[in-house]
């Protein structure tokens, strides 16, 4: 079995094979025609895909507002539980435009990656997984094996129906509970903004007695109205209280997504299977932000669906990005001779071209650039319920582009990953885990994965520059490479060392930059 997986697919994926899944488990499908959409959700829809276009395009987020709807419609027909629709559709988007911009009160941007669409993708890798990979069956047999609390738990709330099909009913709140978690473990986010926003807002003197310091609600009350939930009586409560001290957004959106249920008494009117989808939903979206110190790691027996759900997060990276402010202009190629075109240093209003030609900038209004770091294209799954092959497609030009703003970016990016293959290795009940991917910071490198990734021969690439008549040097530039691969000039694959190899390795991209985006799309070819 093999499965590619990027946002295209993904749109595709709800409009069907995702419906699908949770028709089969529904007993109500032949009693509903059509799925109820009151006036609240299409007022709620029209703002999302208003706020969208802040970020994205308009195509983009007419794309976005259809998988919404798709998602709408299996939380309404086929999960059933009333309230969860007001999760879904609301101003998240909207919040999430200020969250992209902030900054710390030094200055410093916050780069926190978005979250609102990545909770979309979750969903759409986790029922993948589960489906055409088997995990359903591993979560289900650690789960009638009874490994854990969490086994015992769900298997005493489903007694009174257990016996017609136990491997079938299990499943059913195995998907379930999975996608809701998935489509709601980031709820916090906006709350622990809030938070962070009005600690900044309580420091200006004027506002002093003005503005009620007491934003948050003091955690004894939380427990008090979540005492019954199997968060609070599976975790310890010192536990809890310390992450929502910490505005920890895993806590917040747990907590956020109980009260949902709990606040109105709601959860009290749900039969077994459902309380079991909201419980567990909210014990996955608590543990998915757990720290773990060298000698401890999540294991998939204690909790399968907290583990699951956490593989999940932690393995979506695919366009998912980060939006930065900085200084930084466009870099401009010319089309006759393929060289770069940068500002002179006596006049940056003037820009010039190797070739001789100028340009004068005429815009008089200053301006930053807001730009959306995003370094990986897709992902590609490979195997059985034996082995399975995962492997994150990240983008070799975009590699360049990254070290020339943030060189140290994937050296944090790779402690993430270690951090994953940690968590796959020896886990009872699943198949074998290989994660495969390709990161550096060192432009040799990353020009030799470029030449790996082709199918264009040695040969064919030097017909290629032999064949180039315009006045990029390509033979020397191929030459330096060659030169640069011997010598370790920019230091190791993934270098750690900024003072030493940082300038040498930004001076040679952006000298060759031309000559390195014109190899790199002959390679694509």
């Amino acid at each position: 079995m093999e499965r590619n997986l990027n946002d295209e697919k993904m749109y595709e994926y709800f409009q069907k094979e995702a419906k699908d899944i949770f028709a089969e488990f529904s007993e109500r499908l032949d009693k509903v025609e059509e799925f109820p959409v009151c006036q609240m959700t299409r007022a709620g829809i029209s703002k999302i895909y208003k706020s969208l276009q802040v970020i994205y395009n308009k195509e983009e987020a007419a794309q976005e507002v259809c998988l919404i709807e798709n998602v709408y419609e299996i939380l309404t027909r086929f999960v059933g539980i009333k309230g969860m629709e007001h999760l879904l559709v609301n101003n998240y988007a909207a919040i999430e435009n200020g969250i992209f911009l902030e900054h710390s009160a030094e200055g410093t941007p916050k780069r926190i990656r978005e979250h609102y669409k990545h909770q979309f993708r979750n969903a759409y890798l986790g029922l993948l997984l589960l489906k055409d990979f088997h995990f359903d069956d591993c979560i289900t047999d650690c789960m009638l094996d009874k490994k854990n609390e969490y086994a015992y738990l769900i298997l005493a709330a489903l007694t009174e129906k257990f016996e017609r099909n136990k491997r079938q009913m299990l499943k059913e709140i195995i998907y379930k509970s999975f996608l809701v978690s998935a489509l709601f473990h980031d709820i916090g986010y906006p709350l622990a903004y809030y938070f962070r926003t009005a600690d900044e807002i309580h420091q200006f003197a004027p506002f002093f007695k003005i503005v009620n310091p007491a934003v948050k609600t003091v955690f004894a009350e939380i427990k008090a109205l979540l005492n019954n939930s199997w968060l609070f009586q599976t975790v310890a409560h010192d536990e809890i209280r310390k992450k929502y001290e910490k505005n920890d957004h895993g806590c917040l959106s747990a907590i956020s997504f109980l009260m949902n249920f709990y606040f109105s008494g709601s959860i009290y009117s749900l039969d077994g299977g459902k309380r079991c989808i909201v419980e567990m939903a909210a014990v996955s979206i608590y543990k998915h932000t757990n720290d773990y110190h060298k000698n401890s790691r999540m294991l998939f027996s204690q909790d399968p669906l907290s583990y699951f759900l956490r593989l999940c997060d932690d393995l979506q990276e695919w366009q998912r990005f980060l939006v930065c402010i900085e200084e930084k202009h466009n870099y401009l190629r010319c089309a006759e001779c393929g060289k770069i075109i940068r500002p002179a240093r006596e006049d940056s209003s003037i820009y010039q071209c190797s070739c001789g030609k100028q340009f004068q900038k005429i815009t008089q209004m200053e301006n930053k650039k807001m730009s959306y770091i995003d370094i990986c294209n897709g992902m590609r799954l490979e195997g059985d319920e034996h082995k399975l092959h995962i492997y994150l497609q990240y983008d070799c030009y975009r590699l360049l582009e990254l070290l020339l703003s943030d060189y140290e970016a994937v050296v944090y990016r790779e402690k993430g990953l270690k951090g994953i293959e940690n968590m796959l290795q020896f886990q009872n009940y699943l198949p074998d885990m290989e994660l495969h991917y390709f990161l550096s910071n060192n432009p040799i490198e990353i020009i030799k994965e470029m030449q790996k990734r082709s199918k264009m021969k040695a040969a064919d690439i030097q017909k290629w520059v032999e064949s180039q008549k315009n006045e990029m040097n390509l033979k020397e530039f191929m030459n330096i490479c060659e030169d640069k691969i011997s010598t370790q000039e920019f230091g190791e694959k993934i270098e750690r060392n900024t003072v030493k190899y940082a300038g040498a390795a930004r001076n040679f991209t952006e000298q060759y930059l031309g000559e390195i985006f014109a190899f790199w799309k002959f390679l694509e070819v």
